[in-house]
């Protein structure tokens, strides 16, 4: 019995020495992780080396932890970026001026420790630069609806571009703008440019620079760019540069005559027929009250499936707009004049314009269309069911105000809409100025004079100056000269109202 508990007491302290020897002893160290990729060297020399984009793949082991991430860095290890990745595309930097580098990538793993292999993998990229391009990007006819790619301009001018770098569209550094002349020093266009507006600075006179405005904005580029000229074609050259210096060849635009503005007075003509008979009309009257000199713009004239005089867009046919101080627009397509004038003479009329536009209104317009908000028009009078709004010949269209002229009709007016006119507000007014002179036709019996609201023609004026700055008719007045008198009304009109 006592043998046995000596042999249980020997076992006691034998397995507390074997326990403190445990405790004591040194815990061996996490090996830093390794990093591995799949290649080490890529051998390719002149034109076979890759370009500046390219992929890479790689992995690492832990011994006694895990793989947490991996840090890269393409300029020598001396920056770090930490990816959970393992492969990537990468594009690639050659120094500015050279045309191909050894680009080495390293790659480092990171164990859960936060420890990072000492020894990088790596991989060394032979590339070389492939040169950028661009082009210019014109608009295409679509569904009926000719394109606008302007032949014929006043001094603005807007182009759209598309510049490519097969290294990656990062790549690209700018773009170099000229007028003209390639010889010409550079204008710099930034990197995301994709289109540019040009305004002439003096566009009265035989040659101008421009104010540059890119990508829509209304905000223009500090510096102006010089050589567009007035009453001559003009080439428009650019092209693209990338970080490696490289630049594409140049890409032109086709010629476009840059007419100067010569008068305060632009004559808009949206006529598709008979545009020069009712041109002739409006000129001939302005010359008889002394108005000699004006400018004019083709609005609805195609060629080739396109509008050779409107602007691509309607910022650019604004800016063209605000040139002028006043404007005589008339036309036969209501829907096209009304919501092209929307969208397209706001810097106009907040540059102090003034402007008449007399716009044939037939029946299939909507009455209600937002393409009237911005006119002396409120809504348009609809006939009553199964009748129709006419003027017949030799009609009597009465002036509100007695001092004014009778007209009289020389022809059947089968679109005739009258129309009510636009509330006032405390700075605003709107007051009819002729009225009268419709008929309501309705099939299988006599045509009645028109006993409802009949307004023909409209002012907006400002409250505080009396000044009228928009008078808008819905009868064509090249059809209005019954009684010779379209001379005296005009001298209403375009000198005492909107003083032409």
């Amino acid at each position: 019995m006592h043998l046995n508990r000596y042999f249980l007491f020997i076992f006691a302290i034998l397995g507390l020495a074997a326990c403190k020897k445990g405790f004591e002893g040194t815990k061996n160290p996490v090996p830093a992780p390794e990093t591995f990729m799949v290649v080490d060297s890529i051998f390719r020399t002149g034109e076979n080396r890759l370009t500046t984009s390219v992929e890479a793949y790689w992995w690492g082991n832990s011994t006694g932890g895990f793989i947490a991430g991996y840090e890269v860095s393409t300029d020598n290890m001396l920056s770090w970026q930490f990816t959970k990745s393992q492969d990537s595309t990468f594009l690639l930097k050659i120094p500015p001026g050279q045309d191909s580098a050894d680009i080495v990538i390293y790659i480092r793993a990171v164990d859960n420790l936060g420890q990072k292999d000492p020894s990088p993998a790596s991989t060394l990229y032979p590339i070389k630069n492939s040169r950028p391009d661009v082009k210019f990007i014109f608009s295409q006819p679509i569904g009926g609806i000719a394109s606008q790619n302007p032949s014929i301009v006043f001094p603005v001018l807007k182009y759209t571009i598309f510049g490519t770098d097969p290294d990656g569209n990062e790549d690209i550094k700018g773009y170099e703008l000229y007028l003209n002349d390639t010889n010409a020093t550079p204008y710099s266009l930034p990197a995301n440019t994709s289109s540019f507006l040009l305004q002439s600075n003096s566009p009265k006179a035989d040659s101008s620079a421009c104010i540059v405005y890119v990508n829509g904005s209304n905000n223009a580029l500090s510096q102006p760019i010089s050589g567009l000229k007035h009453n001559a074609t003009n080439i428009i050259y650019i092209r693209v540069i990338d970080n490696a210096l490289s630049k594409s060849g140049y890409i032109a635009t086709p010629a476009i005559w840059v007419k100067k503005v010569s008068s305060h007075i632009l004559l808009l003509n949206g006529y598709s027929s008979n545009k020069f008979f009712v041109q002739n009309f409006y000129t001939a009257n302005l010359k008889a009250n002394g108005i000699l000199k004006f400018d004019t713009l083709q609005a609805t004239e195609i060629v080739n499936d396109n509008y050779t005089q409107l602007q691509p867009d309607f910022q650019t046919q604004a800016k063209t707009f605000a040139l002028f101080k006043k404007m005589l627009w008339f036309g036969d397509n209501a829907s096209f004049m009304l919501s092209f004038g929307q969208r397209s003479t706001t810097d106009f009329f907040n540059n102090g314009g003034a402007l008449f536009m007399a716009v044939a209104i037939n029946s299939s317009f909507d009455p209600l269309s937002n393409f009237l908000d911005w006119t002396p028009i409120r809504s348009l009078i609809n006939p009553p069911s199964g009748s129709i709004f006419r003027v017949n010949f030799n009609a009597i269209v009465n002036p509100v105000n007695p001092t004014w002229p009778n007209i009289k009709s020389t022809a059947i007016i089968a679109s005739a809409r009258p129309f009510e006119i636009s509330y006032n507000t405390p700075s605003i007014a709107y007051d009819s100025m002729y009225f009268n002179g419709i008929i309501e036709s309705k099939t299988g019996q006599s045509p009645i004079d028109w006993k409802g609201v009949s307004t023909l023609m409209a002012k907006r004026y400002t409250v505080s100056n009396q000044k009228t700055n928009f008078i808008i008719s819905s009868i064509p007045l090249e059809r209005f000269n019954g009684l010779t008198n379209c001379d005296t009304l005009f001298n209403k009109i375009f000198v005492g109202e909107l003083g032409f």
